[in-house]
């Protein structure tokens, strides 16, 4: 059965914490919006959003988790893995950036998380961006990286993703399950982005409340994955894909997220499948604050460790 917190959708007066009310701050401060909001400032500051030296893990990783660096095919790919070794689970991990953006420290520090309490070995690849790349060559990136990695190995293994990801994520596992291929034991979705067109009314009215991502640009980041295909192609917006034999789920989302009503929408479709999707929605949280460290994230990472442990192991 779904796991559904209950909230609504652009509740910009729900009770936070103190330290998610300073990230939100900052964030404004920032003007982190205005790269999401303006499609031409989008355009402008790709080359800083896209700088190479993202793509190289933080200090606090290399210090505290044992980092290799593979390639599958043209893709740099990160194994990430406790000290003492492999870790229990596999997990491939597909990071968010709207398509047009490198990872970004708090992506790193959540990989350090899955490695540390998770007790996983986390594979971390560096796909190409948009507007160089469209959706079928980022598409089979993740799918090469999948096979190489996921595909055969002989324990539990996990697809989780984050924003752009997971439409990356859903869509993987979509495309597996229509080609017989071995599925993942399990997926995780956080702060979600599925319709790439970004259509539900309901982002609309979240907008003024979201302190990061605007509509306009996303949509200008859609339509250069879509690389002049439908945005509602199932395979461009896995919001409409049909999601009969998925495994179970886990997903996060906030109110003050542009992208909830995708998430609500892709729990409702799965439900209705028959598929387990572990639902939690916080009330006044923004985008992608599960990686944030405020006590709202810690308490969505718990969530994520038990979703591991409950859901069932044996491949």
């Amino acid at each position: 059965m779904p796991v559904v917190a209950p909230g609504k959708p652009g509740n910009p007066s729900a009770m936070v914490s103190l330290r998610s009310h300073l990230v939100t701050i900052s964030l404004r401060a920032q003007r982190s919006k205005r790269f999401y909001a303006d499609p031409a400032v989008m355009r402008a500051r790709l080359p800083k959003h896209q700088s190479p030296h993202k793509t190289e893990p933080i200090r606090s990783v290399r210090r505290r988790v044992r980092v290799a660096e593979s390639h599958v095919g043209q893709t740099r790919c990160y194994v990430l893995e406790p000290r003492s070794g492999a870790g229990s689970r596999r997990v491939l991990h597909l990071h968010g950036g709207g398509f047009v953006e490198q990872p970004e420290p708090h992506h790193w520090r959540f990989l350090r998380w899955l490695v540390e309490h998770a007790d996983a070995t986390v594979v971390f690849p560096i796909y190409p961006l948009c507007p160089s790349a469209g959706h079928r060559r980022i598409r089979a990136c993740v799918r090469a990286v999948y096979d190489r990695y996921l595909a055969d190995h002989g324990g539990a293994r996990y697809v989780f993703g984050d924003s752009a990801g997971g439409a990356l994520t859903t869509d993987l596992v979509e495309t597996l399950r229509r080609e017989r291929g071995r599925l993942p034991t399990g997926l995780g979705l956080i702060s979600p982005w599925l319709d790439l067109a970004v259509a539900d009314p309901r982002s609309a009215r979240i907008e003024p409340h979201d302190p990061e991502l605007g509509i306009e640009g996303l949509r200008q980041a859609g339509r250069w994955y879509a690389a002049g295909e439908s945005l509602e192609d199932p395979g461009i917006s896995p919001v409409h894909a049909d999601f009969t034999g998925f495994p179970p789920m886990v997903m996060f989302t906030g109110t003050r997220d542009i992208l909830n009503p995708d998430a609500r929408r892709l729990c409702d479709a799965a439900t209705a499948s028959g598929v387990r999707v572990d639902f939690h929605e916080y009330d006044g949280m923004f985008h992608n604050w599960l990686m944030q460290p405020i006590p709202e994230g810690a308490r969505a990472r718990a969530q994520v460790g038990r979703f591991f442990e409950e859901v069932f192991e044996t491949v």
